[in-house]
């Protein structure tokens, strides 16, 4: 996921324990992904609405 975001341009912000921010590129959104061997769906589907400003498919 964090590869993904950056090649999007993405920024991260902080980290805080095994939590990171994720800004998008033109600053107005931001997404907080686990960093966890395995993210369930329902958090994948939460950070791809939260940085609704990726090109569609942008996870893929």
């Amino acid at each position: 996921m964090q590869r993904a975001l950056l090649d999007q341009g993405a920024g991260h912000k902080g980290t805080r324990g095994s939590h990171e921010k994720w800004l998008c590129p033109c600053g107005k959104h931001q997404a907080i992904v686990p960093n966890h061997t395995i993210v369930s769906p329902g958090v994948i589907r939460d950070i791809i609405k939260k940085l609704d400003c990726l090109p569609e498919g942008w996870l893929q």
